[in-house]
């Protein structure tokens, strides 16, 4: 009685050390499981700001080796998809060479046919390496519409590896990967088109004027940007006439560029030697008034620039746009006051015009508010003082330097990076018929220095941070 008793306690206690050790394994593998499956959310997590097609591929394939138990992983593209898709990818454990998966025709019917199939059995693939791989499991990757993108495959080398779970995970995964490459395809697509469109939107190469030196300094406020609302152009209006238009576009976004392509190519389709400034802005108010773009509305200076003999004469008029500055040849600053009003806020405006004479040396300073209105950590405007300053510091300079001193005064003043678009632009006379095309103070220092000669191709460069520079002489 006692030995059977102890017989039979001892097989309990047998039975129960098995469960218990049964119950931790079982335990030990829905932890690792958790863990897989925590890693995976964890890799969508990453992998959905990923851009690169290619490595989203390598990642979803890896994934699928990874959830599965899989010993092979692999994409292979459709035909004809219309899409720029990545290449075939493979992954696979413990092979030197991915296995041949074309010498098994059933598998191409989830290309073909868009279904999903499973192979078992006597059904194999031998890589190089002469392992054979028993099971096969292969799921279609779709369009939102249906087409077939692509396929996405597992191998294994036991028989029955794949169960409803893992076929399950990997459609998963390939309606993930559907689904990016759709959206990755658009955001190329759009960025292409808002590339294209930025283009005809960014600040032109400036023309080369003979006795005229030109130079512009633009910088949209967002790094990412490229085009912000301040525009700025030069161009012939008539025989030694050249028209010059500087303003800036209220708000961001699409409507604001729409507005800055108005305004910018408006004034090129109108102007003429015929039209004076003050016309040319009429029309250009009346035009942005009839479009009624939700309120937007933009300031602009507009003035016809005509070198004669040795001075240039300008002619301006404004529509609430910044008064200019002219930095004369003796050192002294002056500011030009024009007034006027915005554009495209009321009907039938008119725009009182002013005439500017340029002497030998001197140069005329356009500038959009983002100048004006930069703010230090103090809260305090750089304003028309701190402009006034850095124009006398760059006193005798060259066009191009004194844009680029005023960008600098401005960007240290701010202590970073601009929180608003701008855009300076000079105009200074060279003179040539003072001696050849050169600076009359260089003349005067008897030591000129080397300047760009008329007839070299203007300069038009894209500096880091998204400044732009344009420059002739």
């Amino acid at each position: 009685m006692t030995t059977g008793a102890f017989g039979s306690s001892g097989g309990a206690a047998s039975e129960l050390w098995d469960r218990l050790q049964a119950a931790e394994e079982a335990a030990l593998q829905l932890r690792a499981r958790r863990d897989l499956l925590l890693e995976a959310l964890l890799w969508l997590c990453a992998s959905s700001a990923r851009l690169d097609l290619a490595q989203v591929v390598k990642d979803v394939v890896g994934m699928a080796l990874s959830l599965t138990g899989a010993d092979v992983a692999a994409w292979a593209p459709g035909e004809e998809t219309g899409m720029d898709l990545p290449p075939f990818a493979s992954e696979e454990k413990g092979l030197e060479t991915s296995p041949v998966v074309d010498d098994l025709p059933r598998l191409a019917d989830v290309l073909w046919r868009g279904t999903t199939v499973q192979l078992e059995g006597d059904v194999a693939a031998r890589g190089s390496t002469g392992i054979s791989l028993r099971t096969w499991a292969g799921v279609p990757v779709r369009a939102r519409d249906g087409g077939i993108l692509g396929a996405l495959f597992i191998g294994g080398h036991q028989p029955g590896l794949f169960g409803t779970q893992e076929v399950e995970l990997v459609q998963g995964l390939a309606t993930y990967l559907g689904a990016k490459f759709e959206t990755l395809t658009l955001f190329r697509e759009r960025a292409h088109v808002a590339g294209a469109l930025q283009q005809t939107l960014l600040p032109p190469p400036l023309p080369e004027i003979p006795g005229l030196e030109v130079a512009a300094r633009y910088r949209p406020a967002k790094a990412v940007a490229r085009v912000g609302g301040d525009f700025y152009d030069l161009f012939e209006v008539g025989e030694a006439t050249w028209g010059f238009i500087v303003g800036d576009v209220s708000g961001v976004g699409p409507e604001a560029a729409a507005l800055t392509g108005v305004a910018r190519y408006g004034a090129r389709a109108v102007a003429s030697a015929d039209h004076s400034p003050s016309e040319l802005l009429q029309q250009l108010n009346d035009t942005l008034v009839r479009l009624r773009l939700r309120e937007k509305f933009c300031t602009a200076l507009y003035a016809h620039v005509r070198p004669d003999g040795r001075e240039v004469k300008v002619v301006m008029a404004n529509g609430g746009h910044p008064y200019p500055f002219v930095s004369r040849a003796n050192g002294n600053v002056e500011e030009v006051q024009v007034e006027g009003t915005l554009l495209g806020a009321f009907e039938q405006l008119s725009f009182p015009e002013r005439e500017l004479v340029l002497g030998p040396g001197d140069l005329m300073v356009c500038y959009t508010d983002g100048i004006m209105e930069a703010r230090d950590p103090d809260g305090n405007f750089f304003g028309t003082e701190g402009l006034e300053r850095a124009l006398r510091a760059s006193a005798g300079a060259s066009a191009g330097e004194v844009a680029r001193t005023v960008e600098r005064a401005v960007l240290q003043h701010e202590r970073g990076g601009a929180r608003d678009d701008m855009a300076v632009i000079v105009i200074r006379n060279l003179d040539l018929l003072s001696g050849n095309g050169q600076d009359p103070r260089e003349q005067a220092e008897g030591s000129p220095e080397p300047s760009q000669p008329y007839g070299s191709e203007p300069v038009f460069e894209r500096e880091p941070g998204q400044v732009q520079e344009a420059s002739g002489a």
